[in-house]
């Protein structure tokens, strides 16, 4: 019989959470605990549940799950019995020492399924790294080189830490999860102090790369910027011949079924890719197909569904515009609709924000701020007064959006987006 140390996280998110946690966190040293691998969870098969008084409190951290899976799968009745060691206010964990016995079976590198597959995929289209990936993967590298040697929080490490916490949630490989395991360990073990502190916030933060909030956000980042990018426009020249159907079928052929995942949800596939732990260059050429495909077919994802609310906002809005589709240049007529099929998808949230604004199923605001921006940028004949575009849209001249399509889009990030949407277009 030996004794063996888990993290215990997601304090917040279970029985503990409210008001209350901080009080059962003081009392939490020195209670029982029961550990039980949570065969049924849909984002991670090894996940390893925490129960404190017969209650679910959090989980095994995920650097530890593999191990503490398969000892609870050895134990007598499939379960650990030990007590609570410790208990961290500040970051909402618990730290647990808990019986096992017997030695764990060797488990299987399930590497060699992907490279079988990488291996057998000979239409291979690979995206090549966006300007970001390529400063994540340095930023990974060259933080493991200085804590390593040890050296101090200085104005160099600080701003390379503050840019890798912004941008870690984009890489969820495997190389990419042990590499962030790697450097909280070093910055909680190191002997600066302020270091120290932020090695503990890190590691809360990476609890939450598993959220539905940060589902979305890597979702939309591979389905809706990365196609944007330089990268996958040379990857789309290169492989601009490639058969759909052929494709498709090696994608299906992928470990897992993350195709099928993929084509059921956008945000659960991503949180199925993390957990699984994919090794970085097959995942690389898997979601370069996936993107390519997408692009052969013309569409968006159908894993990107929208809500109700947001359907109906954007079908109103395509409508709306559909008033003024007789003002496109025309040498733009045969993309347009394409066009703003795009935007309303891409923006939903905003159109369907409708606010304060009454008698209306969508932000008309935004819609028209949409027209001045494409008005600008040339889509719309620019001999039409924008006094013209107001009555053509709201059945009046008087309507104060007059200054809305005057003014166009006022964020840069969305001026910047349409030029590239454009760009696409244009093939």
């Amino acid at each position: 019989m030996q004794e063996r140390h888990y993290t215990i996280v997601g304090l917040r998110h279970h029985a503990w959470q409210g008001e209350g946690l901080a009080q059962r966190l003081r009392e939490a040293e020195g209670k029982r605990v029961v550990l039980m691998r949570e065969e049924m969870n849909e984002w991670n098969h090894e996940a390893t549940a925490a129960y404190v008084d017969t209650e679910m409190v959090g989980y095994v951290a995920d650097g530890q799950c593999r191990e503490s899976s398969a000892y609870c799968d050895m134990a007598d009745a499939q379960l650990l019995e030990g007590r609570v060691t410790g208990a961290d206010a500040e970051h909402h964990q618990l730290t647990v020492a808990v019986a096992v016995s017997g030695t764990l079976p060797d488990r299987q590198d399930e590497t060699a399924v992907y490279e079988q597959w990488e291996h057998n995929y000979n239409t291979a289209p690979l995206m090549g790294y966006t300007t970001d990936e390529q400063r994540l993967l340095l930023l990974r590298r060259d933080l493991l080189h200085m804590l390593h040697k040890g050296e101090p929080l200085d104005a160099t490490m600080q701003r390379n830490l503050e840019v890798y916490s912004q941008l870690m949630a984009w890489d969820i490989s495997r190389e990419a999860t042990d590499d962030r395991r790697h450097i909280i360990g070093l910055m909680v073990g190191s002997s600066d102090a302020r270091l120290s502190q932020w090695g503990h916030q890190l590691e809360v933060d990476v609890t939450t790369l598993g959220s539905p909030e940060a589902r979305q956000l890597l979702a939309d980042y591979i389905f809706r910027q990365l196609p944007l990018s330089d990268a996958f426009q040379q990857m789309v020249l290169r492989h601009s011949h490639t058969d759909a159907a052929v494709l498709e079928s090696q994608l299906r052929s992928f470990p897992h079924r993350l195709f099928d995942e993929y084509r059921l949800s956008a945000t659960d596939f991503v949180s199925k890719l993390y957990y699984r732990r994919v090794p970085a260059r097959p995942l690389r050429y898997f979601l370069s197909g996936l993107l390519l495909l997408e692009h052969l077919r013309h569409g968006t994802p159908e894993a990107d569904r929208l809500s109700r609310h947001e359907q109906q906002a954007v079908a109103d809005a395509l409508e709306y515009v559909g008033r003024i589709s007789h003002c496109v240049v025309p040498d733009r007529q045969g993309d347009v609709e394409r066009l703003w099929q795009r935007l309303t998808t891409d923006y939903a949230e905003r159109i369907a924000d409708v606010q304060r604004m009454r008698q209306s199923t969508f932000n008309r605001r935004f819609v028209c701020r949409l027209v001045g921006t494409l008005l600008q940028l040339g889509i719309y004949r620019q001999d039409v007064t924008q006094t013209e575009y107001t009555r053509l849209l709201e059945g009046s001249s008087r309507s104060n959006l007059r200054k809305e399509v005057n003014q166009g889009v006022d964020d840069d990030a969305t001026r910047q987006y349409i030029r590239q949407l454009l760009r696409q277009l244009n093939g």
